[in-house]
């Protein structure tokens, strides 16, 4: 089963933030990891430039009864600065807000698509396949895909799917463009299925792989939209 990108101690392997220096359970270190690194090797290139902050626009929006949709934030900076710290602050942020408020499961979605652009010596390596119309990729190379210009965001519509196996519910948020931060506090299963509507891609809901989650994390969902599937 595909893990979706999330802190977990390498001690003891309880859930962590990958910005805490510790594990809360066991003190175990928690430093390095791949987004602090990512995060450093972004500093460093940056040049002297400033980092945009998009952190204030990532309010998470609950999610309504079964079947509903609820608007998703959508940050304001996405268009500004191309350094991408922000998506990092957003992860930081995110993660804080699930220690804080354990009741609830949330999400980040970062849309992206190719641009065209090579990178010599690098690509990505996918988590899971997205029926034909997507992938999942890791944070780390979904960031070095934003920055080296290989990626950049996908701004068309998409909206984002849960499926509960367990009571053949599926819960939907409204469609949103490039980054949003997203939390429910129903009541779900320990395993879901993750699923995307692209209405510019796809005729009809595309479902990825089934996960394992809990409510006490933040799950960075990189999805990187392929070329449209459609029929007809």
């Amino acid at each position: 089963m595909p893990e979706l990108p999330r802190g977990e101690c390498r001690s003891c392997g309880a859930a962590v933030s990958y910005l805490a220096p510790s594990c809360r359970g066991c003190g175990a270190s928690n430093q390095p990891n791949p987004v602090v690194a990512v995060s450093a090797v972004l500093g460093l290139l940056l040049l002297g430039g400033i980092v945009a902050l998009g952190v204030r626009a990532f309010h998470g929006v609950p999610a309504g009864p079964a079947g509903a949709e609820t608007p998703a934030a959508s940050p304001s900076a996405q268009s500004g600065s191309e350094d991408y710290g922000w998506i990092v602050a957003a992860m930081a942020e995110c993660d804080e807000e699930a220690k804080r408020s354990v009741d609830a499961l949330r999400f980040l979605i970062v849309p992206l698509v190719p641009t065209g652009i090579s990178l010599p010596g690098w690509s990505a390596n996918p988590i899971a396949d997205v029926g034909s119309s997507g992938k999942l990729l890791s944070s780390t190379d979904a960031l070095i895909g934003l920055r080296n210009r290989v990626l950049t965001l996908y701004q068309k519509p998409l909206a984002f799917a849960l499926s509960d196996p367990k009571t053949g519910t599926t819960y939907r948020w409204r469609p949103g463009k490039g980054v949003t931060a997203l939390n429910t506090k129903e009541a779900l299963s320990d395993n879901l299925k993750l699923g995307f509507d692209m209405p510019e891609v796809a005729d009809e809901t595309v479902w990825g792989p089934k996960v394992a989650i809990k409510k006490d994390s933040c799950y960075w969902i990189n999805l990187l939209v392929l070329a449209p599937q459609r029929s007809g």
